[in-house]
């Protein structure tokens, strides 16, 4: 996956996976420093430093493509949240020492999913 700068037209990063991934959806948290991106065969989400381009964690759990991923709109937040085909809704909090906790929910609408209304809803 290629970042570019849009202001100088050129590529400035290369995000890469350890193993060849299809990505079906792709969030950049508030700050500008994470990217995360959800595979759609792997049912992985892959979380990098836009800063260096470094793969900091796959992150595995769900059972089926995951169809968005998004990051907390606060910039002080480290909270991404995933959906998936599995029917299920995914917390991730990110913490400086890279250590994660995970909060699964039971599954819900799987129509929630598809209008993809759950993540946009911004928290207060």
């Amino acid at each position: 996956m290629r970042a570019f700068d849009l202001a100088r037209y050129r590529n400035f990063r290369t995000l890469t996976s350890p193993r060849p991934a299809q990505f079906g959806c792709l969030a950049a948290d508030a700050a500008g420093e994470l990217v995360a991106a959800g595979g759609t065969d792997t049912f992985e989400i892959y979380l990098w430093s836009l800063k260096s381009g470094r793969l900091l964690e796959v992150i595995p759990g769900h059972e089926g493509p995951v169809a968005d991923v998004a990051f907390s709109p606060s910039p002080t937040s480290s909270m991404l949240a995933s959906a998936s085909w599995d029917k299920t809704l995914r917390l991730v909090y990110i913490s400086k020492n890279t250590l994660y906790t995970y909060i699964v929910f039971l599954p819900f609408a799987f129509k929630t999913i598809l209008n993809r209304s759950l993540l946009k809803c911004s928290t207060s």
